[in-house]
């Protein structure tokens, strides 16, 4: 079994997680979230 390649970069996933995150997940989030954690696939799209 191969040893698991990342597919980006870690400034790459960075970049992309922002960018996920500012489109996506930040409209949907309120004062109630302050100090919670979001969750984003950097690969999928996907921010929960």
């Amino acid at each position: 079994m191969s040893p698991y390649q990342p597919r980006y970069s870690a400034e790459e996933t960075a970049r992309r997680g922002d960018e996920i995150y500012e489109r996506g997940s930040r409209s949907h989030l309120g004062p109630d979230d302050e100090g919670k954690f979001v969750v984003i696939g950097a690969e999928t799209g996907i921010g929960v």
